[in-house]
């Protein structure tokens, strides 16, 4: 007997299920279902032979679906036969189009105060720059400029001020402190960076800012400050396994994931665990497709990784830190590498970048959904 079930399942953490007509075997279908267990599947665009953990079949794909995108499946049962799934997209992409950046940028940061989106140098428009975004009103409006001008730095957030460290403009050893407590808000000097770099990525966990890589000196640097007594001080954490430049790093859970990189680690999932110090390292599932000068985001404690200048600059590779398992959905409409991101309001602006138009505001809201096709025979 063949039976078949539809099911519409949102791209977070939840799993479908999907009981055989042998109600004593049972098929778990997942996507980024956090439980750590499941298998991760990739096939091609067009479709492809796979093995599953019962047997084999085929995986193809729905018209729209990104190519090379990935399903996490676990089949904890014994089934005869094959399996056999299928996928498609969603009807409607979940990206839409905010207002553009008034002065175009690459290389630019960006930090969330406040629920508005601070988008600070670059080196395309002015290096200076500081342009806020509303994302309520959907309207830009003008802070007090970057003293010293920067592109390809980093920046953080701590008790509502932000840090700009870093830079590829000269100073890439400052650390210059934002507070836009009374608009247009003021700046003020930080200790400065002992290795100055540029090219590099930074977390916060406990009150401090972990600035890690960078194309100055040793890209395996892993620089900590510590805000706490202005102008703060610097201390150095264990060295990254792989040393990496234009690589992104999140933090979730009190650890740090940085992925990818330019210099041959393109892949690279290295997980850093500060609790004890120096602090650890470990690896986790590889970034699907290499890359790197791309963004990140975090929501809903799944990590975003978008675009980037290897491969394709529209990918959207979803992480699950819990699952330690790669998903993906629509991909980025506008192609961009050196953009950068910020996750408000269960949204995620990806801003400026280098390819495609600097004054992109392109608007991500997860959770749209796919369909699953599944088929099994017993």
């Amino acid at each position: 007997m063949k039976t078949t079930f539809r099911f519409i399942c949102a791209v977070v953490m939840i799993a479908c299920f999907a009981l055989s007509s042998n109600a004593q075997r049972q098929t778990k279908l997942y996507i980024d279902n956090g439980s750590g267990t499941f298998t991760t599947l990739t096939a091609p665009g067009t479709g492809g032979i796979i093995t599953l953990p019962s047997g084999t079949g085929t995986l193809g794909f729905g018209t729209g679906l990104p190519t090379g995108a990935v399903v996490a499946f676990t089949d904890p049962g014994t089934h005869a036969g094959f399996t056999s799934l299928g996928v498609s997209s969603p009807l409607t992409s979940p990206w839409t189009v905010g207002a553009a950046l008034p002065i175009g940028e690459t290389g630019a940061t960006s930090a969330v105060v406040g629920g508005k989106i601070y988008v600070i140098g670059g080196e395309t428009g002015s290096f200076n720059a500081n342009q806020i975004y509303d994302p309520v009103a959907n309207t830009w409006s003008v802070g007090a400029p970057l003293p010293v001008g920067q592109y390809l730095m980093t920046s953080a957030v701590v008790n509502g001020k932000i840090y700009v460290i870093g830079g590829n403009n000269g100073g890439e050893n400052d650390v210059q402190i934002y507070d836009p407590t009374t608009p247009p808000g003021t700046w003020s000097v930080g200790t400065a960076m002992p290795v100055g770099q540029w090219g590099m990525t930074s977390a916060v966990v406990g009150g401090k800012i972990y600035v890690m890589g960078g194309r100055q000196g040793s890209q395996a640097y892993n620089q900590i400050y510590d805000p706490t007594t202005p102008p703060g001080t610097w201390s150095v954490g264990t060295a990254l396994p792989v040393g990496e430049a234009q690589l992104t790093s999140q933090a979730v859970s009190g650890k740090i994931y940085v992925f990818g990189g330019q210099s041959g680690a393109s892949t690279d999932n290295q997980i850093y665990d500060p609790t004890t110090p120096p602090g650890t390292w470990s690896t986790g599932a590889v970034l699907p497709v290499g890359q790197y000068g791309m963004t990140s985001a975090v929501l809903g404690g799944l990590i975003y990784v978008i675009g980037g200048q290897l491969g394709s600059g529209n990918n959207n590779q979803i992480y699950d830190p819990v699952g330690n398992a790669w998903n993906s959905d629509f991909a980025l409409p506008v192609a961009q590498f050196w953009t950068t991101a910020a996750a408000v309001g269960g949204k995620i602006y990806v801003i400026g970048g280098a390819n495609g138009g600097g004054t992109n505001n392109q608007i991500y809201t997860p959770g749209s959904g796919i369909t699953l096709f599944y088929f099994t025979a017993n």
